[in-house]
């Protein structure tokens, strides 16, 4: 049998295993183990079933994972997060639509200290959508931009898809992470005139209901309570960007600066402390999973000579550029079975050799790739983001939440073609840093 043709049957058992439930983790690791087995036999599959994961699992650059994770989940269980999104109430708060754009305000800066999108997603849920619940804004308004929101975070650094992304690639997990920077930035305006657009050609998703107006100097004053979170973002990602620390390094200085200053405002006890400690064990377990997973069907693949094969037959169109447009595409489907991790660990493996070989350049394919996840996330009808606030607002009806998800997606469109046709807003950035 033609070993291209055994990789493509190994694909198709391993979607076949996902529609079924089982864990993808376990999938990949399946899959991965029977082809290298049907390749090379038994014993050669057994021995790289214990080999792939001392050999990636133990290497260093992975300490970023869980100390990432850790600093998000810290700022999620110590109220922080609540803190963002009431100072984005006193500044656009009276606002028509100002409670749902002060949640993509309270979003933007929470996934600037936060590495998980599940993670944002649920605890802007939790902290949002009660305020505008009493406010009487549609269902569809209030999910649909907590939903869209949380996939800010893969976009903001720290974010866990570029740390990710750069191990696979092996590509500068330093450079990946600040070229999200402005993509993020943009990503918020873009939610901001969505929203704007969205209450002007539809009042009655936002009834306007005037508080008492509140004065420049209490809105001044309430910027005091985003120091925390802008000392915790410059210092870990100035450090990387200035040259002081690596993202591994950072990682640690955040987990630790988040410990610190929480503990000093008397936010954090033992209570939250053993959340934040068993959320981020289990987390870190299934990414590791994953990748363990995913390094074995990589494995798998290369025997197979599928992604050779792949970058031979992409490499007759004319047009590079095109065919990037159309792998990015494929993000889409994909994110109707899987997360964000799944879908990054398992195809940058099968088409990396068409990228190395067309000179692509990785940075900016990288933002373009975390920002078609995104897409992916929200996308009908299996987006991840919208069973994840499901999960938390229970009362609301799943097609409610997709509807509310429709002029975010747009914009989530837009973004895409803007990255894709000028990477400067991808590589401006990392050319500047030391």
């Amino acid at each position: 049998m033609d070993p291209a043709l055994v990789g493509v049957i190994g694909l198709l058992v391993l979607f076949v295993l996902m529609a079924v439930g089982l864990p993808i983790g376990f999938c990949f690791l399946t899959v991965g183990f029977l082809g290298t087995a049907w390749f090379r036999g038994f014993d050669p599959a057994i021995s790289a079933l214990a080999r792939v994961p001392l050999t990636w699992i133990t290497q260093y650059v992975f300490t970023c994972v869980p100390l990432f994770m850790a600093m998000g989940l810290i700022i999620a269980h110590t109220g922080i997060a609540t803190d963002l999104f009431n100072v984005g109430y006193k500044w656009v708060g009276r606002v028509r639509g100002g409670l749902a754009m002060a949640t993509t305000l309270g979003v933007g800066a929470f996934s600037a200290v936060s590495g998980s999108s599940t993670a944002c997603a649920a605890t802007m849920a939790a902290i949002c959508y009660p305020e505008m619940k009493r406010k009487k804004y549609s269902d569809a308004l209030a999910t649909g931009c907590i939903a869209a929101g949380g996939g800010i975070d893969l976009m903001i650094p720290p974010s866990l898809g570029f740390v990710i992304y750069g191990i696979i690639t092996e590509e500068s997990i330093g450079k990946l992470l600040i070229a999200g920077i402005l993509p993020g930035i943009i990503q918020v305006g873009s939610f901001l005139l969505a929203i704007y657009l969205l209450v002007r050609l539809k009042p009655e998703h936002a009834p306007m209901k005037i508080d008492e107006p509140i004065p420049w100097s209490e809105k001044f004053k309430s910027l005091k309570n985003l120091w925390s979170t802008i000392l915790l973002f410059f210092l870990v990602m100035g450090g990387i960007y200035l040259g002081w620390f690596t993202p591994n390094e950072a990682s640690a200085v955040g987990a630790a600066g988040a410990l610190i200053l929480t503990f000093l405002q008397r936010r954090l006890n033992w209570k939250n402390l053993n959340q934040v400690l068993f959320q981020t064990s289990g987390i870190t377990a299934v990414v590791f999973m994953l990748v363990v997973g995913a390094m074995l069907m990589s494995v798998f693949l290369t025997m197979s000579g599928l992604p050779q094969r792949l970058a031979q037959l992409l490499g007759h169109f004319h047009s590079p550029m095109s065919v990037t447009l159309f792998i990015l595409l494929l993000y889409i489907p994909l994110g109707m079975m899987m997360d964000a991790t799944s879908m990054i660990v398992l195809t940058l493996p099968i088409y990396q050799p068409f990228l190395a070989a067309n000179g692509i350049n990785l940075v900016w394919f990288g933002v373009c790739v975390i920002m078609s996840v995104e897409i992916a996330l929200i996308m009908p009808p299996m987006g991840m983001n919208v069973y994840t606030v499901k999960g938390v607002i229970k009362e609301v009806p799943m097609e409610t939440i997709f509807r509310g998800m429709v002029p975010f997606l747009v914009a989530d469109v837009v973004v895409l073609i803007l990255l894709y046709c000028v990477p400067w807003f991808s590589l401006f950035l990392p050319q500047l840093m030391r």
